[in-house]
């Protein structure tokens, strides 16, 4: 089987676009990468339709050559593709399960503290199995973000 290098992006569809867009800026860090107006009929007045931040670089091929591991918001309201695409699926939930990033384990407790200070209600879990241990939160749209990190298993 040819190999998989990694994820290059996730995307969601959002209701409030500038909404999200600043809280994966401000609560997750990540940067703006690009914006887009996509709608059809054009409004080149209208705010973006898309919003690209970047994850995380990456040293991939894809990587090397200006695509780092992405987070695209989509406003599926007025997005064109994606406005007919998701108007099919005739619902206004997210099938997300929810999106894992992966934090160094000494940086668990600083995360830990910065989330509840934030008031986003973090639930932590531990994974024995897989040597891990998880703080579980939600953005302003109900989806649900995990950091998780190697914790070995106490036995």
């Amino acid at each position: 089987m040819p190999p998989i290098l990694g994820i290059a992006e996730v995307v969601l569809n959002v209701r409030d676009l500038p909404k999200m867009k600043a809280f994966y800026q401000q609560v997750l860090g990540f940067s703006l990468v690009s914006e887009g107006n996509y709608e059809d009929p054009p409004n080149p007045n209208a705010g973006p339709t898309i919003t690209f931040l970047q994850i995380q670089p990456t040293s991939t091929p894809l990587g090397q050559n200006g695509h780092p591991v992405l987070l695209a918001l989509i406003d599926s309201a007025r997005h064109a593709a994606a406005k007919v695409r998701f108007q099919a699926l005739k619902t206004e939930h997210s099938t997300l399960n929810h999106l894992a990033f992966e934090i160094p384990p000494e940086t668990y407790p600083a995360h830990l503290n910065r989330l509840t200070e934030l008031g986003l209600n973090p639930v932590e879990a531990e994974f024995k199995n897989m040597q891990a241990k998880a703080i579980f939160f939600r953005d302003p749209e109900d989806n649900s973000i995990e950091f998780i990190c190697h914790h070995p298993s106490s036995t």
